[in-house]
């Protein structure tokens, strides 16, 4: 086993496991990327688990999850899966859309599907902050029921009574 997991040459960062991760996904057809938030706070925790519930679990077949941060910041292939996606949905953990804007500074012309999973639950905003402070059953039953929003919205055709962000999510 190799104690490099990457590379930086000719002014090229690659990991070499999402790079063999995008090889392999651009030998199927195109698939619906999932991104999120990816923020620090409990928020960002639920939107980043709810993006790897949907592209890993719920919508495997037909999705495939983003590296944030190498597909703005790195060589592997990542920012190329979202250009050739026919969809780029972005769970952000709030308004603040940072995953979205982030993505912008590579891809000044990226228009995703945003899907503020806030908007898809509650909790106690003065209890919770940290994401150590919330159990994680009850971090996963938020991600669950977020991932399974934008499931029926965004796989099945399904409209859902409640819209996370109109009209870009339900619209």
């Amino acid at each position: 086993m190799s104690s490099k997991c990457g590379e930086v040459s000719n002014g090229k960062r690659i990991c070499a496991e999402g790079a063999r991760y995008v090889e392999k996904v651009l030998q199927g057809p195109s698939k619906t990327a999932i991104m999120a938030c990816e923020g620090g706070c409990i928020k960002g925790e639920i939107a980043r688990v709810a993006a790897n519930i949907l592209a890993y679990q719920l919508e495997r077949n037909a999705s495939v999850r983003i590296c944030l941060g190498d597909a703005v910041t790195g060589d592997s292939g990542f920012v190329e899966l979202v250009k050739k996606a026919p969809e780029t949905i972005v769970i952000e953990g709030c308004f603040l859309h940072c995953g979205t804007e982030i993505m912008k500074t590579r891809l000044p012309d990226f228009k995703p599907t945003i899907i503020e999973a806030i908007r898809l639950y509650s909790y106690d905003r003065d209890k919770y902050f940290e994401i150590f402070d919330m159990p994680r059953a009850e971090i996963d039953q938020y991600a669950q029921k977020v991932a399974e929003h934008i499931q029926q919205t965004k796989f099945q055709g399904k409209k859902a009574d409640t819209c996370c962000l109109a009209p870009s999510c339900c619209g």
